[in-house]
């Protein structure tokens, strides 16, 4: 593996658990009778979500936009299309696994 996607790796890793923790504890808060409405977790997150990108792509996230625009218009189109429909298909198989995991 390379320092790269190391580097993703660790972002992931590191920047998700954060998320993680920051909404277990607004949670936990709601629970006891403490009303926060926050979206604390979303900037962990979004910066979990550039380790993930760092780490599937092989390319450091800043550099990623020069390589995208390098592209051809044509295959700027097909690409995004094409990542568009497999995000969704996740997104739908995870609903799916989560339903048969709590309705079953």
């Amino acid at each position: 593996m390379n320092e790269i996607r190391k580097a993703g790796l660790k972002h992931l890793v590191t920047a998700g658990a954060i998320a993680l923790l920051i909404e277990a504890v607004m949670f936990w808060l709601k629970d006891h009778g403490w009303s926060i409405a926050g979206i604390g977790w979303a900037i962990p997150a979004a910066l979990a979500l550039t380790g993930l990108i760092q780490l599937v792509s092989g390319v450091p996230f800043l550099e990623l936009s020069n390589r995208w625009d390098s592209l051809k218009g044509w295959q700027r189109g097909i690409l995004g299309t094409l990542i568009v429909i497999v995000a969704v298909a996740l997104m739908m198989l995870g609903f799916f696994a989560i339903a048969i995991l709590f309705l079953s």
